[in-house]
C-alpha cells in the first residue's frame, strides 16, 4: 500500500468495513456510518448529504475511497425496487460523481449476483445478466463508473465469512443454530465462492494501489455448494464436540425468496490472485479457525469453572 494520503472507508460499521479499518491506519482513516454508529467513526446519509459538502470541502488529502454502503437484503431490494434504488444506485452514482471531482479513486463493492447462475466460474469479460433487483442495482453503479477516464476498482464480492463471531457471519448463523437445535434448512443445489473477510479486507487495502484499476472478483479459490459448506462446518465441529444437526435439505424454489435466485455464482479469482501474488484461505481451512475459536472459547470457560 502506498504510504501517502488518507483513505475513506464509506460504510465503516459492516462485516468487511469492520475489517478494513482493523487493516488500515487509524490515524490515515476516514469511516462513515449511517444506522450502527462506529467508534472513531463519522455520521453521513447518503440519502440526505452529499459526500462533497460533508466531507470533501476544501483541500483533503484523501487518495482512494471503499464505497460499501448500501441495502443489502435480496428480499427488500426485489419489494422496493424504487426506494431501495435511491440509496444504491442514485446516492452511490452522486457520491462517485464527487470522489473522481475530487481527485480519489473510488473503490466499489459489487457483487456476485450480477450474473444469471446459469453457470459457474464467472470471469471478469463475462456477459452479466442479473436475476436479482439486487444485482440490476449493482451492475447500473458499475456501467456509471465504467464510463469514466479516471482510475477506479469494481471489487465483486462473494458472500464473506469471518472466522471469529461477527454479526451476518453466515457460520456463526447455523452455529446458534445448532445451539439452539434448530433444523436448518439448506439448499443443496445454491453454489458460491465465499472468502474469508480478512482475506477480502486485504486485497481492497491493495486495491487502493495505482497497479490496481478496473473489475476484479474477490472471492475464495473454489466454488463450494452451501450445503458442502454447512456439513464442513459440521464435521469440524464434530471433531470437538458432540452435536447433532437436524439440517433439511432442499432447492433453492423451496425458500420462498421473493425473487428467483441464481444458482450458480462461483467466480473465476485468477485474475486477483495474480495481481496479489498470492491466493485467499480454502473454506476448510476457515472452517476450522472459526471452530478453533469457537469451541476452544467454550472449553477454556467450562475449565475454568470446574
Amino acid at each position: 500500500m502506498a504510504d501517502s494520503g488518507r483513505y475513506l472507508v464509506l460504510g465503516g460499521s459492516g462485516l468487511l468495513g469492520r475489517q478494513l479499518r482493523k487493516l488500515l491506519d487509524p490515524q490515515r482513516t476516514v469511516a462513515t456510518y449511517r444506522s450502527h454508529p462506529a467508534s472513531g467513526g463519522t455520521y453521513f446519509d447518503a440519502s440526505s448529504m452529499r459526500l462533497s459538502d460533508a466531507l470533501l470541502r476544501g483541500s483533503h488529502d484523501i487518495r482512494a475511497a471503499y464505497i460499501l454502503y448500501g441495502i443489502t437484503k435480496l428480499d427488500e431490494c426485489a419489494r422496493d425496487p424504487a426506494g431501495t434504488a435511491l440509496i444504491n444506485v442514485s446516492s452511490i452514482k452522486r457520491t462517485i460523481d464527487d470522489l473522481l471531482e475530487a481527485g480519489i479513486k473510488p473503490i466499489f463493492a459489487s457483487s456476485d449476483a450480477v450474473f444469471d447462475g446459469s453457470h459457474g466460474m464467472w470471469k471478469e469479460s463475462d456477459p452479466t445478466r442479473p436475476l436479482l433487483t439486487y444485482g440490476k442495482q449493482k451492475l447500473q453503479v458499475e456501467r456509471h463508473l465504467q464510463s469514466s477516464k479516471a482510475p477506479w476498482v469494481v471489487a465483486r464480492l462473494s458472500k464473506l465469512v469471518s472466522t471469529v463471531s461477527e454479526p451476518r457471519n453466515l457460520l456463526d448463523e447455523w452455529v446458534g443454530q445448532l445451539g439452539r437445535g434448530e433444523t436448518i434448512r439448506c439448499a443443496s443445489d445454491l453454489v458460491f465462492s465465499p472468502a474469508d473477510v480478512e482475506d477480502a479486507a486485504r486485497a481492497l487495502v491493495r486495491m487502493a494501489e495505482d497497479a490496481f484499476s478496473g473489475v476484479f472478483h474477490v472471492c475464495g479459490p473454489r466454488p463450494i455448494g452451501r450445503l458442502e459448506l454447512l456439513n464442513l462446518l459440521i464435521e469440524k465441529i464434530r471433531a470437538r464436540v458432540d452435536v447433532h444437526p437436524q439440517v433439511s435439505v432442499c432447492r433453492a424454489h423451496d425458500l420462498n425468496f421473493y425473487e428467483t435466485r441464481p444458482l450458480d455464482v462461483s467466480m473465476q479469482p485468477d485474475k486477483l490472485y495474480a495481481a496479489l501474488g498470492t491466493e485467499f484461505r480454502n473454506m476448510d481451512s476457515v472452517c476450522s479457525e472459526f471452530v478453533a475459536n469457537q469451541y476452544g472459547r467454550v472449553a477454556a470457560a467450562e475449565a475454568r469453572h470446574k
